[in-house]
């Protein structure tokens, strides 16, 4: 019987102390007894240059605590609500807290609490910054009883902040609607299990966010904040930007390698400096009796990759700004230029017109760079103001309604013909002044005439930007191009369509305005081939009336005989009869481009010499 009895009694005491084991954690048992404490919290710091805030130091909130699988623990204990201040974290709401004892167990902790995170997975989102989503954990603390705990929490999410600057140029409102971030390795969402610091292989996708601020004062700056979620992979190429202002989309790239941008690591913050200012271009649209304030210091577009085999800077310093000549007088003012923020300001007048002007050095004299200001009350960016082509390769064109430098788009009017541009340069030239007739217009400004000067310069591109109101005209012995004495010698890529196939992007010698480019060919056919095969008759495609063509075959509005510039001497020649207009894609040393008249239209012509004067009709880029 007594060892019945011994038995029995050893049997009971093993099983009281099981179950005084496993109650420990499942129900409040005041610590100290039984070699149980409960989880002492001390300090609660962030690692990492992307804190929380200026202090690194959690002096208050809510956090979760796991204690994970450890030896001398019968469970794990997951998500446990801890409540306070810095020193004194207790257990939230009545709950049961984290029990130790001598043995050493193993911690997980993160900031802020949430309930939804019971088994330690937690979904992330790439997000506008904010502070109930910046997640922050720690695992694979060690921890036993009777010594406080503290924890020092690393970022669940990289940080891209952008700060983004109202540059004196641009006068809109500066409202920022939107911003997205696209590249191909740039991850959308992801997994991260906190209690191993596992992410999972994410979803890639472009980051959207609206910032929803209402507006930016003009030389001020405010700074947006992107959760990111890291990336799993080397990120490679551009990362393409693209803000909402103002209800306007604006793009820009940045290099990742050139950026540092090659990976998003959490808890790192990336800072992305952002100016909104006006799109730089060789042609700005000015409405009459309205004001644009300008850079003067970008030349073209500023696409510092597309300077068309050239070594130019695409920026410069100017010390002084004046009009060169414009189509009648007073059209455009020039006032505030500030050496300073690199700007002017244009006012047009009441009339429609053009007009350059010019950037110019210390000296006051050598010009840096030159601009064509379009007073018109055109907006191609309105909708009903363009009209779509599909090319024979299924390339979509949308053109403007009207020849660049034109004032109307109506038939008959002498001011739909618009400007010359010689193949591949930036600035204008003025038409005739009859719908078909050959007169010379006079000019108001520094320049009152088109000076017409044969080619000499073996590179004769830096006198094309020198003397913008120069015609270069070449001779059989240089095929009759105004870009060099030598025949040999040519750039094809001055409008970004030296591939009939791939067009590269616009370039700084683009003559159109921001988001508008020269057509290019594509897919190996012309922007025109719809129209038909070259030698098509007119009346069959088409009608020609008032010294123009209104297309049958495809919807694109009037287009002017404006006749054309001599590549042998700058003579007006065909006005009225035929209408030319450049493609941005070279031919041999010619230049493609469309040509009509009465008779028949040659969609794909390739036979015109680069220093002949055409017009051009800009499309959307």
């Amino acid at each position: 019987m007594r060892y019945w009895s011994d038995h029995i009694k050893g049997y009971l005491l093993g099983l009281v102390i099981i179950l005084a084991a496993c109650s420990r954690d499942d129900m409040t048992v005041e610590g100290g007894t039984d070699g149980y404490t409960p989880l002492q919290i001390g300090n609660i710091t962030f690692s990492g240059v992307s804190t929380r805030s200026s202090d690194t130091e959690l002096t208050a909130g809510d956090i979760g605590v796991f204690r994970l699988e450890s030896t001398g623990y019968a469970a794990t204990r997951s998500n446990v609500h801890y409540t306070g201040s810095a020193g004194e974290w207790d257990i939230a709401d009545g709950g049961t807290p984290i029990y130790l004892t001598e043995n050493e167990a193993t911690l997980c902790a993160y900031y802020p609490y949430s309930s939804d995170y019971a088994d330690g997975t937690v979904p992330l989102t790439s997000q506008l910054y904010t502070s109930d989503q910046n997640l922050c954990y720690q695992t694979g603390v060690t921890a036993a009883s009777g010594t406080p705990v503290s924890f020092t929490l690393d970022h669940a999410y990289a940080k891209l902040t952008f700060t983004l600057t109202h540059n004196a140029a641009y006068s809109g409102t500066c409202a920022v609607s939107g911003i997205s971030i696209a590249n191909d390795g740039i991850l959308t969402s992801n997994t991260l299990d906190m209690t191993t610091g596992s992410y999972g292989s994410g979803t890639a996708g472009t980051v959207t966010v609206d910032p929803e601020i209402s507006s930016i004062s003009s030389g001020s700056s405010v700074t947006v904040t992107v959760l990111m979620v890291p990336t799993v992979s080397t990120l490679s190429g551009d990362i393409t930007l693209t803000f909402t202002v103002d209800g306007k989309e604006m793009t820009t790239t940045v290099d990742v390698d050139d950026a540092g941008l090659t990976s998003l690591e959490a808890g790192k913050n990336y800072v992305i400096n952002s100016n909104v200012s006006i799109e730089t271009a060789n042609c700005y649209i000015v409405a009459p009796e309205a004001s644009l304030t300008i850079p003067v210091n970008v030349k073209g577009n500023g696409n510092a990759d597309a300077v068309a085999g050239t070594d130019l800077d695409v920026t410069h310093t100017a010390s002084s700004v004046g009009i060169l000549w414009e189509t009648s007088s007073d059209l455009v003012t020039l006032s505030d230029f500030s050496s300073s923020n690199q700007t002017v300001t244009i006012t047009a007048s009441s009339s429609t017109g053009n007009a350059v002007i010019a950037a110019y050095d210390e000296d006051g004299k050598t010009i840096l760079w030159s601009w064509h200001i379009w007073v018109t009350d055109y907006n191609p960016d309105d909708d009903g103001t363009t009209y779509t082509i599909t090319n024979t390769a299924g390339t979509f064109y949308t053109f403007m309604d009207r020849n660049l430098g034109a004032t109307t788009s109506t038939s008959g009017d002498v001011g739909v013909k618009g400007l010359f541009y010689q193949w591949g340069r930036k600035d204008p030239f003025p038409g005739s002044t009859t719908l078909d007739g050959t007169t010379e217009p006079t000019l108001e400004g520094t320049i009152t005439a088109v000076t017409k000067t044969q080619v000499s310069a073996s590179s004769n591109l830096a006198n094309s930007i020198l003397y913008p109101g120069t015609f270069y005209y070449g001779t059989s012995d240089n095929t009759y191009d105004w870009y060099s004495v030598t025949a040999s010698t040519h750039n094809d890529a001055l409008w970004g369509g030296a591939s009939t196939s791939a067009p590269t992007d616009k370039t700084i010698f683009d003559p159109c305005p921001a988001g508008w480019r020269v057509a290019p060919w594509s897919g190996g056919y012309s922007p025109w081939s719809a129209i038909g095969a070259n030698g098509v008759s007119t009346g069959s495609v088409g009608t020609f009336a008032n010294y123009g063509v209104t297309w049958s075959v495809i919807t694109a509005g009037f287009w002017p005989a404006a006749g054309h510039r001599l590549s042998s001497s700058g003579a007006f020649a065909s006005v009225g009869s035929i209408g030319y207009c450049w493609s941005a894609s070279p031919y041999s040393s010619n230049g493609y481009y469309l040509d009509f008249s009465s008779g028949n239209v040659n969609p794909s012509s390739y036979g015109a010499t680069r220093a002949y004067g055409f017009s051009v009709r800009c499309v959307r880029e």
